[in-house]
Protein backbone atom coordinates (compact mmCIF):
# COMPACT_ATOMS: atom_id res chain seq x y z
CA UNK A 1 0.00 0.00 0.00
CA UNK A 2 1.53 3.22 -1.33
CA UNK A 3 2.70 5.90 1.74
CA UNK A 4 -0.04 8.88 1.70
CA UNK A 5 2.58 11.18 2.89
CA UNK A 6 4.90 9.98 0.51
CA UNK A 7 2.54 10.72 -2.00
CA UNK A 8 1.51 14.32 -1.30
CA UNK A 9 5.06 15.76 -1.28
CA UNK A 10 6.22 13.21 -4.28
CA UNK A 11 6.14 15.73 -6.91
CA UNK A 12 8.37 18.44 -4.22
CA UNK A 13 11.59 19.51 -5.93
CA UNK A 14 12.43 21.26 -2.77
CA UNK A 15 10.89 20.19 0.72
CA UNK A 16 10.88 21.92 4.03
CA UNK A 17 10.00 20.16 6.84
CA UNK A 18 9.56 22.61 10.21
CA UNK A 19 8.13 22.47 13.18
CA UNK A 20 5.96 24.35 15.38
CA UNK A 21 8.38 24.04 18.36
CA UNK A 22 11.34 21.93 19.16
CA UNK A 23 10.80 17.87 19.72
CA UNK A 24 7.78 18.52 16.96
CA UNK A 25 9.03 15.33 15.24
CA UNK A 26 10.95 16.95 12.15
CA UNK A 27 13.56 14.28 12.19
CA UNK A 28 11.15 11.37 12.42
CA UNK A 29 9.29 12.56 9.58
CA UNK A 30 12.60 13.26 7.32
CA UNK A 31 13.53 9.49 8.69
CA UNK A 32 10.50 8.61 7.35
CA UNK A 33 10.60 10.02 3.78
CA UNK A 34 13.78 8.91 3.17
CA UNK A 35 12.82 5.59 3.79
CA UNK A 36 10.10 5.93 2.50
CA UNK A 37 11.08 7.08 -1.08
CA UNK A 38 14.38 6.26 -2.31
CA UNK A 39 14.80 8.06 -5.67
CA UNK A 40 18.80 8.41 -6.69
CA UNK A 41 20.14 11.70 -5.63
CA UNK A 42 18.02 12.83 -2.82
CA UNK A 43 19.70 15.79 -1.14
CA UNK A 44 19.24 16.57 2.85
CA UNK A 45 20.29 19.75 4.75
CA UNK A 46 19.13 21.61 7.99
CA UNK A 47 18.61 24.70 9.46
CA UNK A 48 21.76 25.46 11.31
CA UNK A 49 22.51 22.23 13.89
CA UNK A 50 19.13 19.98 14.31
CA UNK A 51 21.19 16.81 13.74
CA UNK A 52 22.39 16.10 17.60
CA UNK A 53 21.88 12.96 19.57
CA UNK A 54 21.05 14.78 22.31
CA UNK A 55 18.80 18.17 22.53
CA UNK A 56 20.65 20.52 23.45
CA UNK A 57 17.59 22.45 25.25
CA UNK A 58 16.23 19.72 27.19
CA UNK A 59 19.10 16.54 27.11
CA UNK A 60 16.87 13.94 25.70
CA UNK A 61 17.78 11.31 23.37
CA UNK A 62 16.60 12.88 19.71
CA UNK A 63 16.25 10.22 16.55
CA UNK A 64 19.38 9.96 14.20
CA UNK A 65 18.96 10.61 10.51
CA UNK A 66 19.25 7.41 8.36
CA UNK A 67 20.34 8.02 4.63
CA UNK A 68 20.61 6.30 1.96
CA UNK A 69 23.17 4.97 -0.71
CA UNK A 70 23.65 7.80 -3.11
CA UNK A 71 21.63 10.56 -0.98
CA UNK A 72 23.29 13.79 -0.86
CA UNK A 73 24.55 15.22 2.39
CA UNK A 74 24.63 18.53 2.75
CA UNK A 75 26.62 19.28 6.65
CA UNK A 76 29.38 21.26 8.34
CA UNK A 77 33.39 20.16 8.35
CA UNK A 78 33.61 19.48 11.37
CA UNK A 79 30.56 17.02 11.58
CA UNK A 80 31.81 14.77 8.81
CA UNK A 81 33.62 12.64 11.54
CA UNK A 82 30.28 11.96 13.25
CA UNK A 83 28.87 10.57 9.86
CA UNK A 84 29.20 6.46 9.49
CA UNK A 85 28.40 5.71 6.03
CA UNK A 86 31.07 5.71 3.60
CA UNK A 87 31.38 9.01 1.24
CA UNK A 88 32.96 11.13 -1.17
CA UNK A 89 33.14 15.06 -0.94
CA UNK A 90 31.49 16.52 -3.73
CA UNK A 91 31.92 20.32 -3.33
CA UNK A 92 33.21 23.01 -1.03
CA UNK A 93 30.20 26.03 -0.92
CA UNK A 94 32.08 28.67 1.09
CA UNK A 95 29.42 28.71 2.99
CA UNK A 96 30.20 29.03 6.57
CA UNK A 97 28.41 27.74 10.35
CA UNK A 98 29.54 27.75 13.81
CA UNK A 99 30.86 24.14 13.37
CA UNK A 100 32.83 24.75 9.78
CA UNK A 101 32.27 25.19 6.14
CA UNK A 102 29.21 23.50 4.64
CA UNK A 103 30.16 20.49 2.76
CA UNK A 104 27.95 18.31 0.39
CA UNK A 105 28.77 14.89 0.91
CA UNK A 106 27.33 11.37 -1.93
CA UNK A 107 26.77 8.56 0.60
CA UNK A 108 28.54 5.54 -0.97
CA UNK A 109 26.68 3.32 1.78
CA UNK A 110 23.91 3.46 3.61
CA UNK A 111 24.43 4.85 7.21
CA UNK A 112 24.05 7.57 9.81
CA UNK A 113 24.36 11.28 9.46
CA UNK A 114 24.87 14.48 11.48
CA UNK A 115 23.83 17.48 9.55
CA UNK A 116 24.06 21.01 10.03
CA UNK A 117 23.68 23.84 7.05
CA UNK A 118 23.13 27.67 6.97
CA UNK A 119 20.76 29.19 8.94
CA UNK A 120 20.36 32.69 6.61
CA UNK A 121 17.66 32.71 3.43
CA UNK A 122 20.26 33.65 1.58
CA UNK A 123 22.86 31.22 1.86
CA UNK A 124 20.24 28.41 2.19
CA UNK A 125 19.24 29.52 -1.53
CA UNK A 126 23.41 29.17 -2.28
CA UNK A 127 23.17 25.84 -1.08
CA UNK A 128 20.04 24.86 -2.64
CA UNK A 129 21.24 26.05 -5.94
CA UNK A 130 24.49 24.10 -5.66
CA UNK A 131 22.46 20.88 -4.70
CA UNK A 132 20.22 21.40 -7.68
CA UNK A 133 23.62 22.01 -9.68
CA UNK A 134 24.50 18.50 -8.49
CA UNK A 135 21.62 17.01 -9.79
CA UNK A 136 19.49 16.19 -6.58
CA UNK A 137 16.39 14.51 -7.02
CA UNK A 138 14.79 16.79 -4.55
CA UNK A 139 16.00 18.49 -1.74
CA UNK A 140 14.91 18.22 1.46
CA UNK A 141 15.25 21.10 4.71
CA UNK A 142 15.17 19.62 8.13
CA UNK A 143 13.46 22.99 9.27
CA UNK A 144 13.04 25.30 12.16
CA UNK A 145 10.79 25.94 14.72
CA UNK A 146 7.87 28.22 12.33
CA UNK A 147 8.79 31.34 13.95
CA UNK A 148 12.48 30.82 12.40
CA UNK A 149 11.63 28.84 9.66
CA UNK A 150 11.99 32.00 6.79
CA UNK A 151 14.93 30.38 5.57
CA UNK A 152 13.27 26.81 5.11
CA UNK A 153 10.04 27.98 3.36
CA UNK A 154 11.56 30.80 1.37
CA UNK A 155 13.63 28.18 -0.55
CA UNK A 156 11.45 25.30 -0.41
CA UNK A 157 8.10 24.73 -3.40
CA UNK A 158 6.40 22.33 -0.48
CA UNK A 159 6.34 22.06 3.57
CA UNK A 160 5.53 19.74 5.86
CA UNK A 161 4.27 21.51 9.62
CA UNK A 162 4.86 18.90 12.75
CA UNK A 163 3.95 19.46 15.66
CA UNK A 164 3.12 17.65 19.23
CA UNK A 165 3.09 16.91 22.36
CA UNK A 166 5.89 19.33 23.18
CA UNK A 167 3.99 22.34 22.99
CA UNK A 168 1.72 21.60 25.65
CA UNK A 169 0.21 18.44 28.12
CA UNK A 170 -3.07 19.86 26.81
CA UNK A 171 -4.56 18.46 23.35
CA UNK A 172 -6.83 21.54 23.13
CA UNK A 173 -3.67 24.21 23.65
CA UNK A 174 -2.15 21.87 21.03
CA UNK A 175 -4.94 22.06 18.30
CA UNK A 176 -4.86 25.88 19.18
CA UNK A 177 -1.48 26.71 18.25
CA UNK A 178 -1.00 24.22 15.81
CA UNK A 179 -4.19 25.93 13.83
CA UNK A 180 -2.70 29.54 14.79
CA UNK A 181 0.78 28.39 13.05
CA UNK A 182 -1.10 26.54 9.83
CA UNK A 183 -3.25 30.17 9.61
CA UNK A 184 -0.32 32.47 9.17
CA UNK A 185 1.93 29.62 7.29
CA UNK A 186 -1.72 29.54 4.62
CA UNK A 187 -1.89 33.51 4.23
CA UNK A 188 -3.52 34.30 0.76
CA UNK A 189 -1.45 35.89 -1.99
CA UNK A 190 -1.80 39.22 -2.39
CA UNK A 191 -3.25 40.50 -5.85
CA UNK A 192 -2.45 43.44 -7.96
CA UNK A 193 0.46 44.51 -6.39
CA UNK A 194 1.60 48.34 -6.46
CA UNK A 195 4.44 48.87 -8.87
CA UNK A 196 7.00 50.03 -5.94
CA UNK A 197 5.84 46.54 -3.43
CA UNK A 198 6.75 44.42 -6.45
CA UNK A 199 9.46 46.70 -6.70
CA UNK A 200 11.15 46.36 -3.82
CA UNK A 201 10.01 42.58 -2.87
CA UNK A 202 12.21 42.18 -6.46
CA UNK A 203 15.10 44.05 -4.80
CA UNK A 204 15.33 42.16 -2.00
CA UNK A 205 15.15 38.95 -3.25
CA UNK A 206 17.83 39.92 -5.76
CA UNK A 207 20.02 40.59 -2.47
CA UNK A 208 18.97 37.12 -1.00
CA UNK A 209 19.85 35.11 -3.62
CA UNK A 210 23.25 36.76 -3.42
CA UNK A 211 23.52 36.65 0.38
CA UNK A 212 23.50 40.81 0.48
CA UNK A 213 20.05 41.03 2.68
CA UNK A 214 21.64 43.15 4.97
CA UNK A 215 18.89 44.97 7.68
CA UNK A 216 17.80 48.12 6.43
CA UNK A 217 17.03 51.13 8.86
CA UNK A 218 13.42 51.54 6.69
CA UNK A 219 11.99 47.94 6.37
CA UNK A 220 8.43 48.66 5.56
CA UNK A 221 6.90 51.05 2.80
CA UNK A 222 3.54 53.00 3.12
CA UNK A 223 1.48 53.00 -0.06
CA UNK A 224 -2.09 54.77 -0.48
CA UNK A 225 -4.70 53.71 -3.14
CA UNK A 226 -2.72 55.70 -6.14
CA UNK A 227 0.23 53.20 -5.30
CA UNK A 228 2.54 56.50 -4.49
CA UNK A 229 5.04 55.57 -1.41
CA UNK A 230 3.78 57.81 1.26
CA UNK A 231 6.60 57.44 3.40
CA UNK A 232 9.04 54.76 4.91
CA UNK A 233 10.08 53.46 8.13
CA UNK A 234 11.17 50.94 10.57
CA UNK A 235 8.95 47.90 12.21
CA UNK A 236 11.14 48.12 15.10
CA UNK A 237 9.99 51.53 16.20
CA UNK A 238 7.33 52.65 17.36
CA UNK A 239 6.69 55.84 15.41
CA UNK A 240 5.84 53.14 12.45
CA UNK A 241 2.69 52.43 14.27
CA UNK A 242 1.74 55.75 14.86
CA UNK A 243 2.49 56.00 11.14
CA UNK A 244 0.23 52.96 9.83
CA UNK A 245 -2.61 54.26 11.95
CA UNK A 246 -2.51 58.29 10.59
CA UNK A 247 -3.02 56.70 7.51
CA UNK A 248 -4.93 54.08 8.01
CA UNK A 249 -8.83 55.88 7.23
CA UNK A 250 -8.25 55.60 3.49
CA UNK A 251 -6.81 52.71 1.28
CA UNK A 252 -3.36 51.86 2.83
CA UNK A 253 -0.97 48.82 2.07
CA UNK A 254 1.91 48.96 4.32
CA UNK A 255 5.11 46.17 2.72
CA UNK A 256 7.32 44.74 4.94
CA UNK A 257 10.53 43.19 3.85
CA UNK A 258 11.04 41.93 6.92
CA UNK A 259 9.13 40.61 10.05
CA UNK A 260 5.60 41.95 11.19
CA UNK A 261 6.30 41.90 14.70
CA UNK A 262 3.73 41.45 17.84
CA UNK A 263 4.81 44.48 19.28
CA UNK A 264 4.00 46.73 16.79
CA UNK A 265 0.69 45.22 15.71
CA UNK A 266 -0.19 45.79 19.54
CA UNK A 267 0.96 49.32 19.35
CA UNK A 268 -1.30 50.01 15.98
CA UNK A 269 -4.29 48.07 17.98
CA UNK A 270 -4.14 50.70 20.70
CA UNK A 271 -3.91 53.40 18.56
CA UNK A 272 -6.73 52.85 15.80
CA UNK A 273 -10.04 50.67 15.84
CA UNK A 274 -10.77 51.38 12.25
CA UNK A 275 -8.45 49.62 9.97
CA UNK A 276 -10.67 48.09 7.67
CA UNK A 277 -8.69 50.02 4.47
CA UNK A 278 -6.00 48.55 5.92
CA UNK A 279 -3.63 46.24 4.36
CA UNK A 280 -0.31 44.45 5.43
CA UNK A 281 1.88 42.51 3.92
CA UNK A 282 5.01 40.17 3.92
CA UNK A 283 7.05 37.85 1.39
CA UNK A 284 5.72 34.95 3.38
CA UNK A 285 3.54 33.64 6.52
CA UNK A 286 7.06 33.34 8.79
CA UNK A 287 7.21 37.26 9.02
CA UNK A 288 3.74 37.06 10.54
CA UNK A 289 5.10 36.89 13.91
CA UNK A 290 1.72 37.35 16.07
CA UNK A 291 -0.14 35.56 18.84
CA UNK A 292 -3.53 34.40 18.10
CA UNK A 293 -5.48 36.78 20.12
CA UNK A 294 -3.72 39.76 17.61
CA UNK A 295 -4.53 37.82 14.60
CA UNK A 296 -8.03 37.35 15.52
CA UNK A 297 -8.40 40.97 16.32
CA UNK A 298 -6.69 42.63 13.28
CA UNK A 299 -9.15 40.19 11.13
CA UNK A 300 -12.05 41.32 13.35
CA UNK A 301 -11.12 44.50 12.82
CA UNK A 302 -10.89 43.98 9.00
CA UNK A 303 -7.28 44.18 8.09
CA UNK A 304 -6.06 42.33 5.22
CA UNK A 305 -2.90 40.07 6.11
CA UNK A 306 -1.52 39.13 2.42
CA UNK A 307 1.82 37.65 1.59
CA UNK A 308 3.25 37.73 -1.96
CA UNK A 309 4.97 33.89 -2.23
CA UNK A 310 2.19 31.68 -0.21
CA UNK A 311 3.39 28.74 1.51
CA UNK A 312 2.20 25.43 0.18
CA UNK A 313 1.72 23.50 3.19
CA UNK A 314 0.93 19.98 2.18
CA UNK A 315 0.02 18.08 5.44
CA UNK A 316 0.72 18.32 9.23
CA UNK A 317 2.43 15.38 11.25
CA UNK A 318 1.78 14.80 14.98
CA UNK A 319 4.20 13.38 17.57
CA UNK A 320 1.93 12.58 20.97
CA UNK A 321 5.41 11.96 22.86
CA UNK A 322 6.72 15.00 25.01
CA UNK A 323 10.77 14.84 25.83
CA UNK A 324 8.91 15.58 29.58
CA UNK A 325 7.68 12.14 29.43
CA UNK A 326 3.90 12.56 28.73
CA UNK A 327 1.91 11.30 26.46
CA UNK A 328 -1.07 12.52 24.47
CA UNK A 329 -3.84 10.41 23.02
CA UNK A 330 -2.61 10.28 18.93
CA UNK A 331 -5.94 9.22 17.65
CA UNK A 332 -7.58 12.07 19.58
CA UNK A 333 -5.51 14.43 18.64
CA UNK A 334 -5.20 13.82 14.86
CA UNK A 335 -8.85 13.89 14.77
CA UNK A 336 -9.54 17.07 16.37
CA UNK A 337 -6.90 18.60 14.39
CA UNK A 338 -8.33 17.42 11.21
CA UNK A 339 -11.71 19.11 11.89
CA UNK A 340 -10.18 22.51 12.71
CA UNK A 341 -7.45 22.37 9.51
CA UNK A 342 -7.54 22.41 5.37
CA UNK A 343 -4.53 19.78 4.94
CA UNK A 344 -4.43 15.95 5.74
CA UNK A 345 -3.22 14.99 9.00
CA UNK A 346 -0.26 12.03 10.05
CA UNK A 347 0.83 10.19 13.36
CA UNK A 348 3.45 8.55 11.27
CA UNK A 349 4.57 6.07 13.93
CA UNK A 350 1.22 5.35 14.57
CA UNK A 351 0.48 4.94 11.15
CA UNK A 352 3.56 2.28 10.93
CA UNK A 353 2.03 0.35 13.61
CA UNK A 354 -1.33 0.06 12.25
CA UNK A 355 0.24 -0.80 9.05
CA UNK A 356 2.32 -3.78 10.96
CA UNK A 357 -0.83 -5.34 12.45
CA UNK A 358 -2.94 -5.36 9.16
Amino acid sequence: MPDRLTELVADCNCLAIIGTEKNAGKTTVLNHLLATDRRPGQAITSIGYDGENVDQVTGTDKPVIYVGRGTLVATANDLIGQCDFTRELVRFTNLYTPLGEVVILRALSDGYAQIAGPSTTGQMAILTRMLQQEKAGRIIIDGAAARKSTAAVTTADGCILATGASYSPDPEKVVEHTTHIAALLTLPAAKNLPDVIKQAYQKVENQVANDMGARQAADCMLVDGNENIIITGNSLEDSTAELIATHSSKPLCVYFTGAITARLVQKLLERSRELRDLKLIAADGTRFLLSATQLSELKRRGVQLLVIKPVNLLAVTVNPWSPEGFYLDSNSLCARLKTVLSVEVFDIMADKATSKVL
